[in-house]
């Protein structure tokens, strides 16, 4: 049996955490699609101001239409 999986590459955002932005990533694809899997391909980050970091992570996702 054969599958096929679409695949998206978003980047996820915040300023909580990596996992944080790894969740708003998945959250924004899973609202049109079933998740299947996903890689995080790279994490970085930028100082917002002295007491904020954002977290930005690049995520590629394994998904199907729902």
């Amino acid at each position: 049996m054969a599958s096929v999986f679409e695949y998206k590459e978003v980047v996820g955002i915040s300023i909580e955490s990596v996992e944080a932005a790894i969740q708003e990533g998945l959250t924004e694809v899973s609202a049109d699609y079933q998740v299947a899997w996903f890689e995080a391909v790279s994490i970085r980050g930028r100082m917002v101001d002295e007491k904020t970091t954002e977290y930005q992570v690049t995520l590629k996702i394994g998904c199907r239409p729902k």
